[in-house]
């Protein structure tokens, strides 16, 4: 019974001390005398009426044969202790229990007999008896068997019972019963001590300058603690007694698809950020070299190493930096890279990893909180861009057919008027004619054939300086016309530029 976490327990001691029914120093030699007399006294005191010779026979069972008979309990308690040779009987005290169906409550009473009586191989010699009666229909926690536990719990305890041997009163009975129950609702339980192996001596203990000057030092301990646990990192799970193929398959199976999502995930935001310099099969493919490089110098990873978002980040800075600076985005990272590795040596070296016990829980939720940050704004970002490309490309929509003809070009010189002028001639320019093309011919809502001249000098095409075709446009055609000798401008512009 466990009094620090059970309200029972308090209860049913309180129900006891309130309607006490101890015997001292009792005379009583056998144990049906004992218990006979016990049976009598609850019944003088007024706790309760019920045939003693009924409960008598209730409390004994008899067994055996024609031969011989013999006279047990019924149902009893005993405390036990374990020890390597088997199990010890405390044989000191006995615990009887038994239903009456004539009563309406529970009954308890404590006997301390006079003398140690011999009453059995697992009894040789008892000093107390407790008797409980109760109902046989009542709650599960007010059951006969669980005020048994209560008192059991008491008893159990040989320096208490030791104590009792000395009291003269029944009050200094009750006192006794009190303290005990004050003694095991304390907390005298000792904090756990979580039993890890000795892999940091410097636990507990505070950092000291010189521990950053012996250099290599930290390498050579965790060498020599590791090295003589390497095979067993890679058999364990295969061979030996404790193996388990199906476990470590799933283990394996779960782990491999844990890396691979998040690569493909960062691996993409890569590929977005660098503009197709580190895409998603570069990703993976480094992934895989670093982990099966990580593994086989440190073993089964405890760490599992994987593409992180602080990593997408850096990676976006440095194409930034490119880009600023016109810098080449691989020498550039791989220059980083090599730093880095050089860092992480002289690191190593130094001990340098000890200030990661100055880190605390926080440090780790700033970090989190500044990823977070930096995704959000990107992505505010991408947003704010998508709809103002969205908001162009809707008002380029609204113009009239003659704007997007004219902004579909660009004249060659300036100071050159466009058709829709007084000049006669204008030269218009495509540097684009495989986008131009199409889109002249999607415009249809042209001039009227009555308000354009249907006469037209022919369609002149010439080399431009740069090396792409020109058009010479005298003035504005009619629609169908123009669409048919703008056409054939652009079959003739992509055969040019073919050649």
């Amino acid at each position: 019974m466990n009094f620090q976490e059970e309200v029972r327990a308090h209860r049913d001691l309180d129900s006891f001390l309130a309607q006490a029914s101890i015997l001292l120093d009792e005379k009583a030699a056998t144990l049906d005398e004992v218990l006979r007399r016990m049976l009598t006294h609850v019944v003088e005191d007024g706790h309760g009426s019920y045939d003693v010779d009924k409960v008598m026979n209730s409390l004994f069972t008899d067994t055996g044969g024609k031969e011989r008979n013999v006279h047990l309990l019924s149902e009893t308690i005993q405390g036990v202790t374990a020890t390597s040779t088997g199990v010890c009987y405390q044989q000191s005290w006995l615990c009887v229990l038994s239903n009456v169906r004539s009563l309406q409550r529970r009954h308890v009473c404590i006997a301390r007999l006079e003398r140690p009586q011999n009453w059995g191989g697992n009894c040789c010699e008892a000093r107390y008896v407790i008797l409980i009666l109760a109902p046989p229909r009542t709650k599960s926690t007010k059951t006969a068997i669980e005020l048994s536990r209560t008192f059991a719990t008491i008893f159990s305890d040989i320096s208490f019972r030791q104590k009792l041997l000395e009291v003269k009163t029944q009050e200094e009975f009750k006192q006794e019963l009190v303290y005990q129950r004050q003694q095991l609702s304390i907390d005298t339980e000792k904090p756990v001590v979580e039993e890890v192996e000795d892999s940091d001596p410097r636990r507990g203990k505070p950092l000291q300058c010189k521990e950053f000057f012996k250099v290599g030092k930290g390498v050579y301990d965790d060498l020599r603690r590791r090295l003589p646990l390497y095979p067993s990192d890679f058999t364990d799970g295969i061979t030996g007694k404790d193996r388990c193929l199906l476990k470590y398959t799933t283990t394996a199976i779960f782990l491999y698809i844990a890396i691979l999502l998040p690569a493909i995930a960062f691996g993409s935001l890569n590929d977005e950020s660098t503009r197709g310099e580190i895409d998603v099969q570069k990703t993976i493919v480094g992934q895989s070299i670093g982990g099966v490089i990580y593994s086989l110098f440190a073993g089964s990873p405890l760490v599992i190493p994987l593409t992180t978002a602080p990593l997408a980040i850096f990676i976006s800075v440095i194409r930034g930096i490119c880009d600023d600076y016109e810098l080449d985005f691989d020498a550039f990272y791989a220059c980083i890279g090599l730093w880095n590795s050089l860092f992480l040596i002289l690191g190593g070296l130094f001990n340098v990893s000890l200030f990661m016990k100055l880190f605390k829980r926080s440090t780790e939720e700033v970090i989190a909180l500044f990823i977070s940050i930096a995704f959000v704004g990107d992505a505010v970002k991408a947003t704010v861009k998508s709809k103002s490309r969205q908001a162009s490309n809707f008002t380029g929509s609204q113009l009239s057919p003659a704007s997007r003809i004219k902004s579909s070009f660009s004249p060659t010189n300036p100071s050159m008027p466009w058709p829709h002028s007084t000049s006669p001639t204008s030269s218009i320019h495509t540097p684009h004619p495989e986008t131009c093309g199409p889109q002249m011919l999607a415009c249809s809502p042209f001039p009227t054939p009555d308000s354009v001249p249907s006469e037209t000098e022919p369609l002149v095409l010439q080399p431009h300086p740069s090396g792409t075709p020109s058009l010479q446009i005298s003035e504005m055609l009619h629609p169908w016309t123009f669409k048919k000798k703008l056409l054939k401008h652009h079959l003739f512009t992509t055969a040019y530029n073919l050649l």
